[in-house]
């Protein structure tokens, strides 16, 4: 955790190209911890607080990120963190349905670095 001024955020997402980019496009902007799964997400939690979550949806066959966001969402102090959905699900009702699962806001891949923080400072501004 480098600058405590910048929101706290912590990033998965399973592929090793997504992560370093994730990490180049947001680390002006937030602090970001890049973690590759579910265990890493967990993990990282425990160690840190976080203002926001930025979950890649299809993160393993066992668990999503939609499993993921419930398991935050049931850690101490996290039931409101904003959560933001990363997939490559953009089909009609797909954001509906992630913002129905809990996620505050829905970016689909491919994305732009003002798609990626528009989104997170949306779900940010939210809470």
């Amino acid at each position: 955790m480098s600058d405590s001024s910048l929101p706290s955020l912590l990033a998965v997402e399973d592929n090793s190209e997504t992560q370093l980019l994730l990490d180049h496009l947001l680390k002006s902007s937030f602090d970001v911890v890049v973690v590759p799964g579910v265990d890493g997400a967990l993990d990282a939690v425990e160690k840190h607080s976080f203002d926001a979550f930025l979950l890649d949806i299809n993160l393993s066959e066992e668990r999503t990120g939609t499993d993921l966001l419930h398991l935050l969402r049931n850690q101490k102090g996290m039931a409101n963190t904003p959560a933001v959905a990363l997939t490559a699900y953009a089909m009609p009702g797909d954001r509906e349905d992630f913002l129905e699962a809990g996620f505050d806001q829905y970016v689909s891949k491919p994305f732009t670095r003002a798609d990626l923080t528009e989104a997170i400072e949306d779900a940010l501004d939210a809470r």
